[in-house]
């Protein structure tokens, strides 16, 4: 590709983006801070899912001094049925950072950005294109896509984002559009090519690339869960460790020897109903049941009042079975 067809590219998509852009909170001031929450909000989750998160989260903590000062707790209770907690954890742990070692205001040099906990190359890359208008490449899924289509394979991604980037006359607004592009116009399926502003430089123009990944297999579980409450209808509810329960709040499950020694008389009759549940590669079929249990509040369990469930961290599924027993309505 020629020269000037790259200046071309970077020209398009800047213009293109400075018209068309959708009205973001994180956009207009580019205040580094919401940048860096919007950016890891984002990483796996749709941005319709993310905007409603992110005003609540931004409402609990405005300033990055006020997220380093929480505890990881308060934290997970504002990400809770966001998914993929760790981003949460180090997000908090990324500001300490940044308090203790650059005095609270965030670098926007690269390398300094990648020494941050939970900052990775394109994470550091968009927080210094966008909040500061630096240089710096990014490639997310929709930035490899557009590139892969634009220059007809799918190698050397990282170093044409970097070869464009130097070109543009606004790094802000071309990372910006790349991924806007990606998200609206680029799509995975079905692109729509008319509206693209390279699509005279665009060597596909089509969804034949990015080629399909093998899937990876899904795993059915079924889970029962136990509903327990007390006379003023709080929930008992365990903080749990590992993998899939992400050392939240959930209600108790599985092996309720935990409780009091032995199973919990539970039978068909007890059955409150049954919801699916969805987490990456994990089809979960949960049965909800009554139940009862005489167990002493502390450390590692707690009656929780279903209408201050926001204020506990807890993952989306322990929300869909209070609904379905009509402890909460939303």
């Amino acid at each position: 590709m020629q020269a000037t067809d790259l200046t071309n590219i970077a020209r398009r998509i800047e213009s293109w983006f400075a018209r068309h852009q959708r009205p973001l909170p994180w956009r207009g001031r580019y205040e580094p801070y919401r940048v860096w929450v919007s950016e890891v909000m984002l990483q796996q989750t749709r941005m319709e899912v993310v905007l409603p998160y992110f005003a609540k989260f931004l409402k609990r903590f405005p300033t990055l001094r006020a997220l380093a000062n929480s505890s990881d707790q308060e934290v997970m209770a504002m990400w809770s049925g966001l998914g993929y907690y760790r981003r949460a954890r180090m997000l908090r742990a990324g500001a300490a950072a940044v308090v203790e070692r650059f005095g609270g205001r965030i670098p926007r040099d690269l390398d300094a950005l990648e020494s941050l906990p939970g900052i990775g190359r394109y994470t550091a890359g968009a927080i210094a294109s966008i909040a500061f208008n630096e240089r710096a490449p990014i490639v997310d899924g929709n930035v490899a896509r557009v590139l892969a289509r634009i220059f007809g394979d799918e190698d050397h991604a990282w170093t044409r984002a970097e070869t464009l980037v130097q070109i543009c006359k606004v790094p802000r607004d071309f990372n910006q559009g790349l991924m806007e592009i990606g998200a609206l116009i680029c799509t995975p399926r079905n692109p729509a090519c008319g509206a693209c502003p390279v699509r005279k430089e665009c060597a596909t123009r089509s969804d034949a690339l990015p080629r399909a990944k093998p899937k990876k297999e899904t795993r059915a579980l079924r889970i029962a869960l136990y509903l327990i409450t007390d006379r003023r209808g709080r929930v008992l509810m365990r903080r749990e460790s590992g993998p899939l329960m992400n050392a939240m709040y959930h209600l108790p499950h599985g092996d309720t020897s935990l409780l009091s020694g032995k199973p919990l008389d539970v039978t068909p009759s007890n059955l409150l109903g049954t919801f699916r549940h969805t987490v990456t590669t994990r089809r979960i079929e949960f049965a909800l049941y009554a139940a009862t249990a005489r167990v002493r509040a502390g450390r590692e369990w707690s009656w929780v009042d279903p209408a201050a469930l926001e204020a506990v961290p807890h993952p989306s599924y322990v929300g869909k079975a209070l609904r379905l027993c009509s402890l909460i309505v939303s």
